[in-house]
């Protein structure tokens, strides 16, 4: 026996009703659950659909589909961190590692037109959080409004959440303080100004690969495994 096209969308509801409310995973447990139902079927067809679904949702544990969240979050989380690891790698080959040596030093060119180039550091450190955290924001906002108009959602798209970011800026923060603790005291010397132009450089390359390239990766690896999604993004 085959599950209707009636008994797949009852699937993707009883889903969303057990806290699953990202598409791509109530695709994999609707696959999941249509397999074990089809299987269960060859051995007892007696069984009403309700009954075998209830039976293999059971299988599942006291906290349902919770379990599987959690654990499809950890894998998206560490193919999300291996993601960036990758492309913020290539500005440390050739070629492009020679438009980074050419940053860092345009940015020391920079810092050293001024009188007070730790100041300098300093703030702009905070400004670049502080835009960085302005367009991420503005980007979640987009995400959201869509998710609404067309009403599903994706793990994978919204993995990196408004929490984490603000966790990363506030961290940032930190460091630029800690940073600026470490040069107090001491006279700013040329070799001072080399690291917090590296540092602003290294910066902005990772918040880039955050909000430009990731999402651009994630959406393209969306349309390999969900051809509809190619239609909900435009």
């Amino acid at each position: 026996m085959k599950l209707t096209t009636e008994q797949i969308d009852e699937l993707y509801t009883f889903t969303r009703q057990h806290y699953v409310e990202w598409y791509d995973l109530q695709s994999e447990l609707v696959d999941h659950l249509a397999n074990a139902i089809e299987t269960e079927w060859q051995e007892n067809p007696e069984l009403s659909f309700d009954a075998v679904l209830n039976k293999e949702f059971g299988k599942f544990g006291v906290f349902g589909f919770m379990g599987v969240v959690e654990e499809k979050q950890k894998f998206l989380n560490k193919k999300y961190r291996k993601l960036i690891w990758e492309f913020y790698k290539e500005f440390f080959r050739l070629p492009k590692i020679i438009l980074t040596t050419a940053l860092i030093y345009g940015v020391y060119i920079f810092m050293s037109f001024f009188k007070s180039p730790e100041e300098v550091f300093r703030w702009t450190y905070i400004s670049i959080l502080i835009v960085s955290f302005g367009l991420f924001l503005i980007a979640r906002k987009r995400l959201k409004q869509r998710q609404k108009q067309t009403g599903k959602k994706w793990l994978f798209e919204d993995n990196e959440s408004t929490p984490t970011i603000l966790f990363q800026f506030l961290f940032g923060f930190n460091i630029s303080n800690s940073i600026f603790i470490l040069f107090e005291g001491h006279q700013w010397q040329n070799e001072h100004s080399i690291i917090a132009s590296a540092i602003l450089v290294f910066l902005t390359f990772y918040i880039y690969i955050q909000l430009k390239i990731i999402p651009k990766k994630i959406s393209e690896e969306l349309e390999k495994t969900y051809p509809e999604y190619k239609f909900i993004k435009s």
